[in-house]
């Protein structure tokens, strides 16, 4: 076993290189390589239980490096001392190369600022490094690895499958920070497990030497390094048969080992202790020896299982090697599972006790395993991660079930125990440290079992139903759960998701879409019409199918006829399917646990054609949505997903890996803070009930580069900057002392146009985001939302001003029913755009209306605002896209027309979707100031440019979110209308503040102490 030493003196390198001789002498069986030369024939000849020191960090000779890779696939050891360890090749490169570094599985190498560390300790699983602390300075800048050793998928079906464990990685030693927590690991070993480089140990120094480095014991690390990288791989797992025991059972368990590649080949000494209240209640200590490689005990334990939580830690030995390791499992507590309160909905926010509950919360699964969590449990783990969840003021855990059904229950209406189990214990870990569980069953599409169609086969759904009722009967009494019947779903084809709906063309869909419509209007030739298809083309009920996309006419130029008003019903007739196959699920879940919640994890579901909670509200106690993508809009995202007298939660809110066009990461650490910080605040705007981070650990074991680089903790287990963004959070909102179930509704509403979004010429997405931002920057207007085809709030809740932006197509429904509420109340609606065509694009007649008419818009317009005439721009597709409503005179008016005992301000012009801004916001403040609406405060003295400023009033006080979109930092001033009390603060750039204050104005407290004064 042979330690190959790379030190080249013609090489560059950073940091100060060791003495050669020294070194060599200090290394059992070392030979020096001292260019490439040598080092191409050294490890040419080498293998399994050698090693390659590398000492000069970032670079390597050009002809040396597919020696390296060779050396290393063959399960040969690694040593690397210096940062950005295989970036660059030969020492006159002026560019970083990733391409090296990913031959490793190594995604990424990220810089890491450790500036708040202030000691340094050895790892848990490996404490071999415990005397050499000292080597390393605690707040020394040091890297961080994006690993990606996985390239398939288990269940290669599934959108949310995990692939093989290939490698893991460990670290050696951490920077931790004076609470103790890890946030960051200089030193780490990546131990490959499975497939190319199975064997090898690889141990990276993320630092840069100096002088005192070699001089305090340098060395002697580099020499205990290699005997261990010499030593390769063992893979020991210690798995109970079941996580949770009930109460009089007997506990069993195999101790499970691998020798892989060069590992230890003499027996291992194990030493085994269970402790139960503290108290220990078993311990053991034997000798394994190999058998063709593996080593395997099964045990007995001679004990009765009690209520509570077992741990179960290891000592495991072999030569220079030693590894700690925990385990646990519950005995089945009831007490715990019904002690306190369920969580229930609020108006707004959740509450508990009758006391409100903003969430800070986390998707969590395993630090260990991953998505395997629930087929390879450890309560050990789960309970530790979960205690550091909840010294950080989380209170609420999302996680579920997301591929692998069919191991869950594999035939139809049995259920694997073990992985019931399993979820037991999760449960009962989450509620002993005080956590509200969020579990969900499905992701994306349900699991069909049998049956060909898995949202319509009333085989699938019968099968769906069964899996539930397992899991749930279980928690009949349980208070801290709730269910999540489905992550993120598409309709219905499960192999197009996230495109919006896309047909099976099962009997199934075709005959619920057929009856669905019949139950809508019974006579064909209204669809005829509705459709424009000829008696030729759809003659009865039987040539009624459900339509391709690349039928559909999405474009206002196409190569051949196609389908147009068809896609509006199909799209509502996949909300509609999706709600009932909900309230079905939910009614089966509530008739077991009537206590407990029902919630659909939705993304950024609108503008997508694909289910949101405006049309399955009815069916959940809370709605969601998953802020991943639209980091422009994210005020947006809050306002739309908030539906009238239910919470409504940002169940997802993370950062998805951006690249720049060399394929290296876009942003850095402290950039992803402060954009997950902008997330969270706008979590709690808009009346939303708080925010999930996806997710604590980086999930590695997947063959998906996003999960690579999402999450709170690196793959390394320390804590990335972000990971902070939660505490501060969960202190602001921890006892906040305002009512906050008791909030003052805005009184602006704004209906989103889905009879436009749904259609084949959509544009509502685009005009909804423009409103938002001007509504919300630049005027500073709060608004709540509602549909277009759901107004009923509107007659509950009367707002002064609605804003019906842009909807060309315009459902007659939504027509009738504002003229119903106008002559019930004195209130304003400002429509933009065309005012005269029905949800089919056909021309109407409407009250008032009769003298406008619908027109192609030109490229420069201008808008009549009294006295004024203000220029409107329509750049890229507009022209040939959007139509512009039309008076008798020839130019654009903004005209007040009477209704009932109110008006509509009609803008013939769909302003929302124009160029110039300020033309829209002038339209704005006119409509406001005809409805006697006014915004909460007001700017003072100066007005910032890209600040979100809005306050939520309460009984007792209010909630001001601030969020800063600019580059630079801004001097904020504010007045409260209410009070007349003015505020003070620097905002920095990026960044967020939330501030609470009593009904006086007086602060009550801020987000992270940030100091803000008051006049």
């Amino acid at each position: 076993m042979t330690t190959f030493v790379y030190l080249n003196p013609s090489l560059a390198h950073h940091g100060v290189l060791p003495d050669a001789a020294a070194l060599l002498e200090a290394l059992p069986n070392a030979r020096h390589c001292s260019d490439a030369a040598s080092l191409v024939t050294a490890l040419k000849q080498a293998g399994a239980g050698d090693t390659f020191l590398h000492l000069h960090g970032a670079f390597i000779e050009r002809a040396a490096w597919a020696a390296v890779t060779g050396f290393i696939q063959r399960g040969g050891g690694l040593i690397s001392i210096g940062r950005n360890a295989f970036t660059r090749l030969d020492s006159n490169t002026l560019y970083e190369q990733a391409a090296l570094f990913r031959d490793l599985d190594i995604h990424e190498i990220m810089a890491v600022d450790a500036s708040s560390a202030t000691h340094i300790a050895a790892g848990d699983t490996y404490g071999w490094l415990e005397e050499f602390r000292h080597l390393l300075q605690p707040d020394a800048a040091t890297d961080g690895f994006v690993l990606m050793p996985t390239r398939h998928k288990d269940q290669p079906q599934d959108s949310g499958s995990a692939g093989p464990m290939d490698a893991r990685i460990y670290p050696l030693l951490r920077a931790c920070d004076a609470q103790g927590l890890t946030v960051a690991s200089p030193v780490v070993m990546i131990e490959r497990l499975r497939g190319p480089a199975a064997g090898s140990r690889q141990i990276f120094i993320n630092t840069t030497p100096d002088a005192r480095f070699w001089a305090d014991g340098g060395t002697v690390l580099l020499r205990q390094l290699a005997e261990h990288t010499a030593a390769g791989v063992t893979e020991w797992w210690i798995k109970p048969d079941f996580a949770c025991y009930e109460p009089g059972e007997t506990p069993t368990l195999t101790l499970q080992g691998e020798a892989l590649g060069a590992a230890c080949q003499s027996p291992w000494q194990i030493s085994l202790q269970i402790t139960h209240n503290a108290a220990v209640v078993w311990h053991d200590t034997f000798v394994l020896a190999l058998v063709d490689g593996l080593m395997n005990r099964r045990i007995t334990l001679p004990l009765t299982v009690k209520p509570g939580l077992y741990r179960l830690s290891a000592t495991l030995t072999c030569g220079s090697d030693t590894i700690q390791q925990e385990q646990g499992f519950w005995g089945r507590d009831e007490a715990l599972l019904r002690a306190g309160a369920p969580l229930k909905p609020g108006k707004d926010y959740f509450e508990r006790n009758g006391q409100p509950m903003p969430i800070v919360g986390m998707t969590y699964m395993a630090s260990d395993v991953h998505r395997k969590f629930l087929q390879l449990p450890n309560a050990a783990t789960w309970d530790a991660d979960m205690a550091t969840l909840a010294g950080m003021g989380v209170n609420y855990l999302r996680t579920g079930i997301w591929s692998a059904w069919r191991h869950a229950m594999f035939v139809d209406g049995h259920s694997n125990e073990a992985l019931l189990r399993a979820i037991d214990a999760f449960i009962l870990t989450a509620a002993s440290h005080g956590l509200e569980t969020c579990f969900t069953f499905f992701a994306f599409t349900p699991e069909a079992w049998e049956g060909s169609n898995p949202w319509l086969d009333p085989r699938s759904r019968a099968a769906q139903k069964r899996f539930l009722r397992a899991v749930a009967s279980r928690h009949t009494q349980t208070t801290y759960v709730h269910w999540d019947l489905i992550n993120e779903p598409s309709l219905f084809d499960p192999a197009r998701i996230f495109v919006g709906p896309r047909t099976l063309g099962d009997p199934h869909e075709i005959n619920a879409f057929r009856h669905w419509l019949q139950q809508r209007e019974p006579d064909i030739t209204v669809w005829q019409a509705r459709w424009d298809v000829s008696p030729a083309q759809m003659p009865d009920w039987n040539a009624v199918l459900p339509p391709q996309p690349e039928d559909v006419g999405f474009n206002n130029t196409e190569i051949l006829p196609k389908q147009h008003g068809i896609w509006l019903d199909y799209s509502l007739f996949t909300q509609a399917m999706h709600a009932e196959w909900a309230a079905d699920l939910a009614g089966t879940l509530r008739a077991i646990t009537p206590q407990l919640m029902v919630c659909v994890g939705q993304d950024e579901a609108l503008g997508q054609q694909r289910p949101h909670p405006f049309f399955y509200a009815a069916a959940v106690d809370y709605t969601t949505v998953h802020s991943w993508w639209l980091n422009d809009a994210l005020a947006w995202d809050s306002l739309f997903s908030k539906t009238p007298g239910k919470p409504s939660l940002i169940q997802e809110t993370g950062i998805m890996h951006v690249e720049r066009p060399d394929g290296r990461s876009r942003r850095s650490e402290a950039e992803l803070m402060t954009l997950l910080e902008r997330k969270y605040a706008y979590a709690y705007t808009s009346g939303n009930a708080g925010a999930v981070q996806w997710i604590w650990n980086i999930n590695y074991h997947m063959d998906n580069i996003n999960e690579s680089h999402i999450g709170a903790c690196r793959a390394d287990g320390s804590l990335k900057p972000e990971a902070m963004v939660t505490p501060r959070f969960g202190r602001f909102f921890a006892n906040l002392p305002l009512a906050l179930a008791d909030r003052t509704l805005p009184e602006a509403a704004v209906i989103y146009p889905f009879s436009n979004d749904y259609s084949n010429r959509r544009s509502a997405l685009d005009a909804t985001q423009q409103l938002a931002r001007s509504c919300f920057f630049e005027l500073g207007l709060p608004l709540r939302a509602v549909s277009d085809l759901d107004l009923s709030s509107l007659f509950v809740d009367v707002p002064k001003l609605i804003l019906l932006p842009c909807p060309h197509n315009l459902h007659t429904s939504t027509w009738r029913t504002l003229e119903q509420l106008l002559a019930q109340h004195d209130l304003t609606v400002l429509l933009t755009g065309p005012a005269t065509l029905d949800e089919y694009w056909r021309p109407t007649t409407r009250a008032g209306f009769s003298n406008a008419r619908v027109r192609n818009l030109s490229r420069e317009e201008t808008l009549q605002l009294g006295d004024q005439t203000l220029r409107a721009s329509f750049g890229g597709e507009a022209i040939g896209r959007l139509s512009s409503g039309a008076q008798n005179h020839a130019g654009a008016e903004l005209v007040e027309i009477r209704s009932g005992k109110g008006r509509i301000l009609w803008c013939p012009l769909p302003l929302e979707l124009n160029l110039r801004t300020d033309t829209l916001e002038a339209v704005y403040r006119k409509a406001m100031d005809t409805s006697g609406v006014s915004a909460p405060w007001q700017w003072h003295e100066v007005t910032p440019v890209g600040v979100f400023l809005q306050k939520q009033a309460f009984a007792n006080g209010a909630l001001w979110i601030a969020v800063s979109e600019t580059s630079q930092d801004a001097a904020l001033t504010w007045v409260d209308a209410a009070t007349q009390r003015i505020y003070r603060t620097v905002l920095a750039a990026g960044r967020a503040l939330l501030l609470a204050t009593d009904a006086s104005g007086n602060i009550l407290r801020t987000l992270a102490d940030q100091p803000v004064t008051c006049d």
